[in-house]
């Protein structure tokens, strides 16, 4: 009787072509993380890698995937959906708050958008804030970042005020976590709370049925909650 060829190493095979493809992933990932991610309360490009170098990498991992037969899917490099901007002056107040990717990428990272102004790693590799328009200039803009917390605004520098951080939705993290409101509703308690948009809480914890307990700035320490159903309209820090 003929037997059956044994696929034991072909399994093999596709499990070390799958962990390859991770790999070439994860790569990609930490492109993202050292201009992104840095220690908790992160500002945005601290570390940001040169222009060149981001590109460089990108080309070589992005031109294996087909050569290697990786899933499509991990070809997309996860760049971060959301940030939150903090600590620009008045003049640029309506600046601060959400920035979300916009499509496109400068510099081999994504811009954002928030309102008609964008957010991109300039030519430099520095961030930097354009008004209505996009110009990876090292000089354009009308904030740039000079280095890690420092930003020059309107020609004038201001050291450890601007921060720029990750966000993404809510997901019923504990005590001590940092949230913001990115759409108005009312707090779910008998305050009936009006949240408005940019408004800063702590979660202060989450009960038994899932539901958060939060101080919320300008509340004078009231206790508000929210219950699970509307932690869409609040993101994490």
């Amino acid at each position: 009787m003929a037997r059956v060829p044994s696929s034991r190493n072909g399994t093999h095979g596709q499990n070390a072509m799958t962990l390859f493809c991770l790999a070439l992933a994860a790569a990609q990932l930490v492109r993202w993380t050292t201009t992104f991610a840095v220690a908790p309360s992160s500002e945005l490009g601290a570390a940001a890698a040169s222009p060149r170098r981001g590109a460089l990498m990108a080309t070589l991992s992005t031109a294996l995937w087909p050569v290697l037969g990786c899933a499509p899917a991990l070809a997309a490099e996860a760049a971060p959906s959301i940030l939150f901007l903090s600590g620009l002056p008045e003049a640029h107040a309506n600046a601060n708050g959400v920035w979300r990717v916009a499509g496109g990428k400068i510099n081999e990272r994504a811009v954002y958008t928030n309102q008609d102004k964008y957010l991109v790693v300039n030519d430099c590799g520095k961030l930097q804030i354009n008004d209505r328009n996009i110009n990876s200039g090292c000089d354009a803009g009308f904030a740039r970042q000079l280095e890690k917390g420092k930003w020059v605004v309107d020609g004038q520098e201001l050291d450890g005020q601007i921060k720029v951080k990750l966000a993404k939705v809510f997901g019923g993290s504990g005590k001590g976590t940092t949230v913001v409101v990115q759409s108005e509703f009312i707090s779910d308690d008998d305050l009936t709370l009006k949240l408005v948009k940019g408004q800063m809480g702590t979660i202060q914890g989450i009960d038994e049925d899932g539901d958060a307990s939060v101080i919320f700035e300008g509340t004078g320490g009231a206790l508000n909650f929210v219950v699970k159903e509307n932690f869409g309209n609040l993101l994490q820090l």
